[in-house]
């Protein structure tokens, strides 16, 4: 359980600051979860649920991990963002360096460069993008390059306070790039969905089903 294994999270819609005991600060974004392993030799995170934006203090002597289902991100001192969903776990680089570490391999970033790595298939995808763009969801907005609509779908449901179904598996598998509102949950499933020929119905308060039909 999530819950006994968190030193921190949030509940749906409410995004909240932690200042960790180094001075590192990391904003848990909605319905998002972690815990923390500080030792006198290690700082370490682990990203249970979600994403997080972290801006983390610098200390030669000892490395920040943040560990996120299958990638670690290693820093001294820098700002990233981390997310890990159903599908995948992505980092975008803000300022400084870091190493991504899946397994069997390292890959070093550059701000502006965003590192997916797909837990089914184990392929990693490195992309360039707008550093204005990498935790955008701080300002209300999604950004987001080739996911798939489920995975945008797992995003949006963080912002929403009825659960979300995709029955439909061809469209649950269209790949989308845009911006979406996250103020607006059900404008911003609708916009997710339209292009593909879908339709957001609202069976009740507590659902919305995405499909073709």
């Amino acid at each position: 359980m999530i819950s006994l294994k968190a030193d921190h999270r949030t509940s749906t819609g409410i995004s909240r600051e932690v200042v960790l005991k180094d001075g590192s600060k990391v904003l848990l974004a909605p319905d998002s979860a972690l815990s923390l392993q500080f030792s006198d030799g290690k700082r370490g995170v682990t990203l249970l649920k979600g994403e997080a934006y972290f801006d983390v203090t610098r200390d030669v002597n000892r490395p920040f991990v943040v560990s996120a289902d299958g990638l670690d991100v290693e820093v001294l001192g820098t700002s990233f963002d981390v997310r890990i969903g159903d599908e995948d776990s992505e980092v975008a680089l803000v300022k400084g360096a870091i190493a991504a570490i899946t397994p069997g391999d390292k890959h070093l970033l550059s701000p502006g460069e965003v590192l997916s790595y797909d837990h089914r298939s184990g392929k990693i995808t490195q992309k360039s993008v707008d550093l204005a763009d990498i935790g955008a969801w701080r300002e209300g907005r999604l950004f987001v390059v080739d996911q798939t609509v489920a995975s945008v779908a797992e995003q949006i449901q963080r912002y929403h306070s009825a659960w979300i179904s995709i029955p439909d598996g061809v469209l649950a598998e269209r790949r989308v790039t845009g911006i979406y509102d996250l103020s607006s949950p059900d404008e911003a499933l609708g916009a997710l969905v339209d292009p593909h020929g879908g339709k957001v119905r609202k069976v009740s308060d507590l659902v919305r089903i995405l499909s073709r039909y």
